[in-house]
């Protein structure tokens, strides 16, 4: 009972029609930023946070929950339409979003992005007000070890990406790993493979990496080409609307893809990404269409999207109630906390219970926000596709351009954007498939980190890493998904021939 009177004074809190304005105004500039590529929430808070001095703090926080959640749902739209990921949470949107987009469905699987990122965000809502202090506490228990095997159990979605040939997907993957291993170690303070340039010293970042391998890779394609084919006429909001069996098909992995993003979402340094690619993964496991992941199925697209604004909404766990941040998003929320005078940690909920309340009413006033702006707008966001391809081609360029500038004000990043889009060109024209190398970019240096860290804690001893009683569980897991459905179909032919 304490929490529902709790979220009816949030409630009138938020009654304040200066709090709803500031709400607003962070879902809009949220999906906005989420859209262009390069930028992502952090940039987009970053970007906003001067507008925060003098706020009031429930009025600074709605503004900058809205951005968060907005740009969540931002970066499906250029997944969508151009394949070209907002940012590295939306990259596995882009593997049914933009096949569907070429089958004339962009504004279904526009409409089903929205839809999904709601559908998990106030779910979460729900979650982050009820079990955030339990949940919080269970997040504390993860370690180096524990973080080692979440690694591994992402890694294993790489089988699942490869395709008709798993040894190009495997060759990807490898050559992800290599990149993520450039820059200086962690551990002993020495340079890896940075061939004498101290450019490289800092490491690649991910998100120039994946603005090449799939923005400026489709763009050089369709100059060439021209291949992209999508249905303008249609675009009354009931057909962009998913139907009934696309309803049946996609609500389970929303429901399991929004769990799996809360959960992930509040381990510190997992973030959106990892869920997004989990869910995904889980989803083409699950599903009775799972071997037609990847050629526009709806589900492929509902799967990555709730989860991506799911693990935004668990992130907010840790950073409210232990004040450790599990995104750099949080992160730079938390230092606009502190600049207003605000502490979180485990007593927020008490002493700052009107900011508490007041935010968590926000969070759903945000998702309608949210879905009213996508689903209203669906139509003018397929129109971008009614520009002349040449046209689109030059403006994504030079976004994608700007964004990689933008992100170190370096002119090297913008060279290892533009050295990617060329590797992307080529996997394209050899049929390699470029999401398992992001996949690997991205966790890559994750699981050596925390790795060598819990080999650090546990003596070198790799067994002990390995049988930590969650991390066991893990790695169990793991393997079970790695080598699962080899066994069974063996298990099968071997019955099969007894019989």
């Amino acid at each position: 009972m304490s929490v529902l009177s709790n979220l009816v004074n949030g409630f009138s809190i938020l009654a304040n029609p200066m709090t709803i304005v500031y709400s607003l105004v962070g879902v809009v500039c949220g999906v906005i930023i989420g859209a262009l590529p390069g930028l992502g929430p952090s940039v987009g808070i970053a970007v906003l946070l001067p507008m925060c001095y003098g706020l009031d703090p429930v009025c600074a926080l709605c503004m900058l929950c809205g951005i968060y959640y907005g740009a969540m749902y931002g970066g499906s739209i250029t997944s969508i339409l151009i394949n070209t990921p907002g940012d590295s949470a939306a990259i596995m949107t882009t593997l049914d979003g933009y096949p569907m987009a070429q089958k004339g469905q962009a504004g279904k699987a526009l409409g089903m992005a929205c839809l999904a990122s709601v559908i998990g965000g106030t779910i979460c809502v729900v979650l982050f007000m009820t079990l955030a202090p339990v949940i919080s506490n269970f997040a504390t228990v993860f370690g180096p070890s524990e973080y080692f095997a979440l690694m591994v159990l992402g890694l294993t979605s790489i089988a699942g990406m490869t395709g008709k040939s798993p040894a190009k997907g495997f060759f990807a993957a490898f050559l992800g790993l290599f990149v993520a291993g450039i820059g200086i170690d962690l551990i002993f303070g020495t340079p890896k493979f940075v061939f004498g340039n101290v450019n490289l010293y800092s490491g690649i970042d991910f998100v120039p990496v994946a603005m090449g391998l799939f923005g400026i890779a489709e763009i050089t394609c369709n100059f060439q080409d021209n291949n992209i084919v999508v249905d303008k006429e249609n675009l009354k909001l009931k057909n962009l609307l998913p139907n009934k069996e696309e309803w049946k098909l996609s609500l389970p992995h929303i429901g399991r893809g929004t769990i799996l993003g809360f959960i992930v979402g509040m381990l510190p340094g997992a973030g959106a990404t990892i869920a997004s690619f989990l869910s995904y993964d889980m989803a083409k496991k699950t599903s009775k269409r799972g071997h037609l992941f990847g050629t526009g199925v709806i589900e492929g697209v509902a799967a990555p999207e709730c989860a991506n604004n799911a693990a935004s909404m668990g992130a907010m766990v840790p950073m409210l109630t232990l004040g450790v941040p599990g995104s750099g998003a949080t992160a730079i929320m938390m230092g606009a906390l502190m600049m207003l005078g605000i502490s979180p940690g485990p007593s927020f909920f008490t002493k700052e219970a009107d900011v508490a309340w007041g935010l968590v009413a926000s969070m759903y006033l945000g998702n309608v926000i949210l879905v009213c702006i996508g689903l209203g707008a669906l139509g003018l966001f397929v129109r971008i596709l009614n520009v002349r391809t040449t046209t689109l081609n030059a403006l994504i360029f030079a976004f994608i351009l700007m964004g990689a500038y933008a992100l170190n004000n370096s002119m090297f990043t913008v060279g290892v954007t533009l050295f990617f889009g060329l590797l992307g060109y080529f996997f394209k024209k050899v049929n390699i498939p470029a999401a398992p190398m992001v996949l690997a970019l991205v966790l890559g240096a994750l699981t050596e980190t925390n790795l060598r860290q819990a080999l650090i804690i546990d003596d070198n001893n790799f067994w002990r890493v390995i049988t930590h009683p969650i991390s066991g569980v893990i790695i169990v897991l793991a393997i079970l998904l790695a080598f699962g459905t080899p066994i069974k179909s063996f298990l099968k032919k071997r019955f099969a021939k007894k019989a």
